[in-house]
């Protein structure tokens, strides 16, 4: 099969896509910040189906996409992008969302699994986990519905209740899900420990897909399992201790050290401790709400000094590593237990110091398909979802916006209006802090709203100061 390159212009298509987002400001350097991290996060897939809809699948044989608006794409891996490129998708360019989600399901008809990392449309097991579950839950939940949903809902069911298996040159599913059914966890001398935390919230986004479809029973399977989470965490310590097969802690256990890099993913227990986006406040309960804030504020103290990234990328000794998926949600936490003004301080801290628009400051890490630019794009807009926006009604957390006043273009598209505008008034580097807010012209008392009353399009006017307003967005 002979793949021909497509006359679309893509440079040409991602330079329209960027007026989707018009921000005001008359600091220019911000502007390239802003639409050159864009531009990164839109370039952060790969086509590989020719422009008769004609690709080749993970056995070498040429599939045809039914669907002429499909195309077959392929990427590194879709780990944690639930807090970055998903939520930059869904609200900015919501067709490649479907586009995505068709992809997806074209390899689910073709060889039997959706892909982790769909890398060259074969099943490259690179990450753990099966986040492209949450990438197909969030679209459909944020209204992005022109896919086979009852199709979706039986590829991600199979993928979360059938051992892993050899498909092509690749290999598909969970590797440690067997011993995470027998135990519910994965116990540290059987697996990957961290991967109780993945699975756990992927098993919810599933409960959210088959309570989005009234599928009462696998409603409540999935929303057992996911729950598994509590069984990694020792409320003594407060942290996701390492456990073994028989039920015991580790001994001699630092959150630093323990396992670090061998069984904490890309992490180490002081952030995989964090990994419950699904229900944050019952994770803070679990630890301690006290101990929970003063913990993660002590590690944005910490952090700030290295400008969020560890001398030699060692991610596994330090606490906050913005260059490393599994910090990224970290400032969002403080709005879930009553600290909405240390999300403000912390989001914009880590724009601050960590995201440069230079040489001699340009970010550290690994960009990841763009998954660091598509964070910085959300923050900001002063806009996060933490559960990746999978919830049935999912729900859009305020942070503290950079600019003046954004425009988002809506494009009328799934049922959306025409424009979203967000308002900052007196914002500046100092004015960081939300003094009030009115959404629609009502006040707004809380950090969050649906966000079904943005899809609708709106404004959200915020008024920013100096010091914070402890009283504005508890709940």
């Amino acid at each position: 099969m002979e793949l021909r390159r497509r006359k679309t212009g893509a440079d040409g298509h991602r330079n329209t896509l960027l007026g989707r987002l018009k921000i005001e400001t008359t600091d220019r350097m911000e502007k390239v910040r802003f639409y050159s991290n864009m531009y990164r996060a839109l370039a952060s897939r790969n086509t590989w189906s020719d422009v008769d809809g004609r690709w080749v699948d993970a056995f070498q044989q040429v599939q045809q996409l039914k669907d002429p608006k499909a195309v077959a794409l392929g990427c590194d891996a879709f780990w944690n992008t639930f807090w970055n490129l998903n939520q930059f998708w869904n609200l900015v360019t919501p067709e490649w969302s479907s586009r995505w989600v068709k992809s997806q399901l074209a390899m689910y008809d073709a060889n039997g699994w959706l892909a982790k990392g769909p890398a060259g449309m074969n099943y490259v097991p690179v990450m753990v986990a099966e986040h492209e579950i949450p990438l197909i839950v969030s679209a459909y939940q944020m209204g992005i519905r022109d896919f086979d949903a009852q199709k979706a809902f039986a590829a991600m069911k199979k993928m979360q209740t059938t051992p892993p298996s050899k498909v092509g040159l690749g290999y598909a599913g969970n590797r440690d899900l067997v011993t995470y059914l027998e135990h519910k966890y994965v116990p540290y001398d059987k697996g990957r420990f961290s991967n109780t935390l993945e699975y756990a919230y992927d098993d919810w986004t599933v409960s959210q897909m088959a309570k989005a479809l009234g599928k009462h029973d696998d409603e409540k399977l999935f929303t057992a399992r996911g729950n598994y989470w509590r069984n990694a965490i020792d409320t003594a310590t407060g942290y996701a201790r390492l456990r073994k097969s028989d039920g015991s802690w580790m001994p001699g256990f630092d959150p630093f050290k323990s396992g670090a890099n061998e069984h904490y993913v890309e992490g180490n227990a002081w952030q995989l401790t964090y990994f419950v986006p699904q229900d944050i406040p019952a994770l803070a309960h679990e630890i301690g709400e006290k101990r929970f804030i003063e913990r993660l504020s002590w590690g944005f103290t910490e952090s700030d000094k290295l400008r969020y990234n560890a001398p030699g990328d060692q991610y596994w000794d330090y606490p906050v590593i913005q260059g490393n998926q599994q910090s990224m949600h970290f400032a969002f936490l403080f709005n879930w237990v009553k600290r909405p003004w240390l999300t403000q301080q912390w989001s914009r801290a880590i724009m601050d110091r960590y995201y440069g628009a230079g040489q001699a400051n340009a970010y550290l890490g690994d960009e990841d398909q763009g998954q660091m630019s598509a964070w910085f794009i959300m923050a900001a807009l002063g806009l996060f979802q933490t559960d990746g926006g999978c919830s049935t009604e999912p729900v859009y957390e305020i942070a503290s916006p950079l600019f003046p006043k954004v425009t988002i273009d809506l494009g009328e598209q799934y049922g959306r209006g025409k424009q979203f505008v967000i308002t900052a008034k007196n914002v500046s580097k100092i004015n960081k802090y939300i003094q009030r807010a009115t959404l629609n012209g009502k006040p707004l008392q809380s950090f969050r709203f649906p966000a079904s009353e943005l899809l609708k399009g709106g404004q959200l006017t915020l008024e920013m100061g100096n010091t914070p307003n402890k009283k504005w967005g508890i709940e």
